[in-house]
């Protein structure tokens, strides 16, 4: 890459660990500091950002020649205590260069994501960044690949359908809620248990803007716990109840969310018959996503009660997982796109230093001619000498870039790069001449 820095993936993700290999990879914020030190001892080494999310972790390295991926990178993965085998065995991705580009650009777009589309990983990858900034300055390929990374992830989630539709139940349970109810802040809904899903479909329902919720847990602490959490130390919207107060909790709700634990259903048909004579014909969403079923299959049958379950929402995801997966062929297009100018960027990387020394080269030339040309004539004819030589300058280097960019192969270019610097690169004097006053410029340039 660029002949000079190159990029490295090491990496374990969802599709090929099982958890708790990804557990035991996981990099905590602490430890990113220590392994960042650790390969920094590294010869070669240039600067590097670690990604570590529930479903992957991915160690992104900028180096030049001299940095020996596996020796270096085990080696600093033992420094910052954690284990190397685990990113070279089966369960582990090594990719360099195009390749490594093109997964962090994946990644950032959602493509790599358990779940297709995802839109939190934009924002991982935007921590893992800033974090890997505070600790160390980062090379110019690992900037311009993650940002590049960024501007195609927020493209994909743009300019495609690829983050619509709920694709997890618990989001597909609030997203058939607000089938239910075109005005969703005028109503409230019923968490009935307190664990990871229910919390996840909670703040769905907040983001959607649910007027009210109330929690049921059959441990009160961990209601409340919940409760607090979600309402984040601003107003009660959230309010956890007592695990008894379950009957009455479903007259005062419109929908209800179960996801409990329990081996026996906790919402009865009874239950729900005294609730719906409070409710004087107000209708009642049931969304049961436990598994076992925390709704016994009566309570169906108690008029204005809707009860749905897991078949009901994984059915809604299917559609719109299908939905998503459509707009894959868009979201790649974007993708190459910007590989392409990631391409192009790197490509110019090596020429750079050549043109910036040509440039100073015809710079000097065109000063030492105007100030002859000032000395012999009016400020107004050197300034329109000034102004021609410069546009002669601009055609000049433009022309070369051109040449330079159109060369067959890469041989060809370095060869016409070595003629460059050997025709314009700055030279020491020859010891005959440093003796020398300085000369005049030819009447001729």
């Amino acid at each position: 890459m660029a002949g000079h820095a190159g990029l490295h993936l090491w990496g374990i993700d969802h599709r090929l660990a099982p958890t708790e290999v990804r557990e035991r990879a996981h990099i905590d914020p602490e430890r990113v500091g220590g392994l960042l030190a650790a390969l920094s001892l590294e010869p070669g080494f240039v600067s590097a950002v670690p990604v570590s999310t529930c479903n992957r972790t991915e160690i992104y390295v900028e180096a030049l020649p001299g940095f020996a991926p596996f020796e270096c990178m085990t080696r600093s993965l033992a420094g910052a205590g954690l284990d190397p085998s685990l990113f070279t065995g089966e369960h582990a991705v090594r990719l360099t260069d195009g390749e490594a580009v093109r997964r962090l650009y994946r990644v950032s777009a959602g493509l790599e994501s358990m779940m297709l589309g995802e839109p939190q990983i934009s924002g991982q990858l935007k921590d893992a960044y800033r974090l890997a900034k505070e600790h160390h300055e980062l090379g110019p390929v690992l900037m311009r690949a993650f940002q590049g990374a960024f501007r195609a992830g927020k493209r994909v989630r743009t300019e495609t359908k690829i983050g619509e539709g709920a694709v997890s139940v618990a989001f597909a349970a609030v997203e058939l809620a607000r089938k239910f109810f075109a005005d969703l802040p005028r109503h409230r809904a019923l968490l009935v248990g307190a664990g990871e899903t229910g919390a996840l479909a909670a703040r769905h329902f907040l983001q959607q803007g649910i007027g009210g919720l109330i929690v049921v847990n059959r441990s009160p602490e961990r209601a409340r716990s919940l409760a607090d959490d979600l309402n984040g130390g601003k107003g009660e919207l959230v309010r956890a109840r007592p695990w008894e107060d379950l009957p009455t909790a479903l007259a005062d709700v419109d929908v209800v969310l179960s996801t409990t634990g329990s081996l026996e259903p906790v919402i009865l048909p009874e239950m729900v018959r005294t609730a719906m004579r409070r409710r004087r014909g107000r209708p009642l969403y049931v969304l049961d996503i436990a598994v076992p079923r925390d709704v016994h299959p009566d309570v169906a049958r108690v008029e204005e009660t809707y009860v749905f379950g897991l078949d009901d929402l994984d059915e809604i995801v299917q559609a719109n997982l299908a939905a998503r997966r459509k707009q894959l062929p868009a979201a790649e297009r974007i993708i190459e796109e910007e590989l392409a100018e990631f391409r192009a960027w790197v490509g110019e990387m090596d020429l750079r230093p050549s043109v910036a020394e040509f440039r100073a080269y015809l710079e000097d030339l065109k000063e030492k001619q105007v100030g002859y040309v000032r000395r012999k004539q009016s400020d107004e004819v050197a300034a329109a000498v000034d102004a021609s030589l410069q546009q002669f300058i601009k055609k000049v280097l433009g022309r070369s870039m051109e040449s330079l960019k159109s060369a067959e192969s890469e041989q060809e270019r370095l060869q016409h790069l070595a003629t460059l610097h050997r025709l314009f690169a700055p030279q020491e004097p020859h010891e005959s001449q440093k003796s020398r006053e300085p000369q005049e410029p030819s009447d001729r340039p």
